[in-house]
């Protein structure tokens, strides 16, 4: 059996506990806890892994402290394979912060590393940049990672003075350039200027080009169009997507890199200039109308889409739209002939009230027209203008969706049709088809809902006999089903 360990032999772990306020339930069970230990010390290696593996940090630190045969099991490799940089308020206030001390001692066995920024008072972000930067310059030094996340960095950036801005993106970039085997790279709401997007982007290809194989760039970009267009230089050192050929899923937002990665890819094509094969197969599109216009951007044309299904013949476009407007150009603008578009989500934020804006039945018919229809496997429509008839513009377009698995509606308001429209998939429903989830809310009227709720009831249960996989959610004011 493996000795007992006081905390004061491990000062990291205690470090740990005593922020955590764990340190005098230990201390005062310890002795208790030896003597019970019985065979638990003696748990093979992979059995202690694993269970570390489904523990909290914290958690993993107390269990550490039982038995010297367990502390041994908390500094191998697979309990330090991921490592998530998350600091509190209070741990900001620390004189010593133990997550950085964790990280100096085990940073050479990260793997997989996923940095938050701290929603915090002005007065601490100074210490959350010194500290960001100090556990980039370890990982710098000590690790090699196969995957890394920056989260939320909108939260301070655009409060740090040039200096500071400079220093932190610098940091990053240095920290980029010593990688070699990144396969997961992911920016979600960071929001830098353009020069520091394109040189973060230039140090994965020049560093990670061979390894990386998913590449998330959301809400990564701050600058407008016309502040970019001052800085050509920088422009022309934007990757295309032949840069790096092991991609294999690209997820981004609709901004100016994006707008012109696609385009120099073609011209790319055209010169010869790609001499590896691409293997890209996913690219999933984000736009949301609240930060970006339409206006501010080019557009790509459906030739450059051509030649995208041309150099890669696998790809499938996942496009998520977020608009309050829903205007006949944004719809033109980013859905287009050869686009193959397998699952699109389309979130119609206007008010229920509104009269501007398309509807259904013209997003339905410029789908067709593009023949989006003979991709599509998953679709999500949440629509919040009154479909009248919704039967009638439904049934035609999902039996020209050959390919079509999912379907998922939130419609807001009453609409007729519903009843039409499970009643016509008893008769001929579409055969790709296998789950169907249907919202409808603002069902004002008591007696509608009942007799709605009645009939769709039935349906329900008759198409699940049949073996469609489907949910029908009603709500009025005072009863939900």
């Amino acid at each position: 059996m493996g000795g007992c360990l006081s905390t004061q032999k491990d000062p990291i772990s205690r470090s740990y506990l005593v922020h955590k306020g764990l340190t005098k339930t230990i201390e005062s069970n310890e002795k208790e806890e030896c003597e019970k230990q019985g065979k638990w010390s003696e748990l093979p290696s992979l059995p202690l892994e694993k269970i570390y593996s489904f523990l909290r940090r914290e958690d993993q630190v107390r269990m550490s402290l039982v038995c010297r045969s367990w502390s041994e099991g908390y500094s191998s490799p697979s309990v330090w394979k991921s490592f998530g940089f998350y600091l509190t308020e209070s741990q900001l206030s620390l004189d010593t912060c133990p997550v950085m001390k964790f990280a100096q001692k085990y940073s050479s066995m990260f793997r997989h590393v996923e940095i938050e920024s701290t929603y915090t008072h002005d007065c601490l972000w100074k210490i959350w940049c010194r500290h960001f930067v100090e556990f980039l310059k370890i990982l710098t030094t000590k690790a090699q990672l196969t995957s890394v996340k920056f989260l939320y960095f909108a939260n301070f950036l655009w409060r740090l003075d040039k200096p500071t801005y400079n220093n932190i993106c610098r940091e990053i970039v240095d920290f980029l350039a010593s990688q070699r085997y990144l396969k997961r790279v992911e920016f979600d709401l960071c929001f830098f200027n353009f020069q520091e997007c394109v040189e973060i982007l230039r140090k994965l290809t020049e560093n990670s080009r061979e390894s990386l194989t998913h590449l998330k760039l959301l809400n990564f970009l701050r600058d407008k169009n016309k502040d970019i267009e001052k800085d050509s230089n920088a422009a022309q050192k934007l990757l295309m997507l032949a840069d790096l050929p092991s991609l294999r899923t690209l997820e981004t937002d609709y901004s100016f890199i994006f707008e012109n990665i696609v385009p120099r890819q073609s011209t790319a094509i055209q010169t010869g200039k790609n001499c590896k094969t691409p293997v890209l197969s996913k690219l999933i599109l984000y736009y949301f109308n609240e930060y970006t216009k339409i206006e501010d951007f080019r557009g790509l044309t459906s030739t450059d889409w051509r030649f995208m299904k041309r150099l890669y013949p696998d790809l499938q476009v996942e496009l998520i739209l977020t608009t309050d407007s829903a205007t006949r150009r944004e719809l033109e603008f980013f859905i287009m002939p050869n686009m193959p578009i397998t699952r699109l989500d389309y979130m119609d934020e206007r008010c229920q009230e509104s009269d501007w804006g398309i509807d259904i039945a013209e997003l339905f018919s410029h789908l067709l027209a593009c023949q989006t229809n003979d991709h599509l496997l998953t679709l999500h429509l949440d629509w919040k203008k009154p479909i009248q008839h919704l039967s009638l513009t439904f049934i035609p377009f999902l039996q020209a969706c050959k390919k079509l698995k999912r379907l998922e509606v939130t419609i807001y308001s009453p609409s007729s049709g519903i009843d039409v429209l499970l009643e016509s998939w008893l008769e001929n429903r579409p055969e790709s088809l296998k789950k169907v989830i249907i919202h409808v809310s603002c069902i004002d009227v008591e007696d509608d809902f009942l007799t709605l709720m009645n009939l769709t009831t039935e349906y329900v249960s008759l198409l699940k006999k049949a073996g469609l996989n489907i949910c029908v959610n009603l709500y009025n004011h005072r009863i939900a089903y």
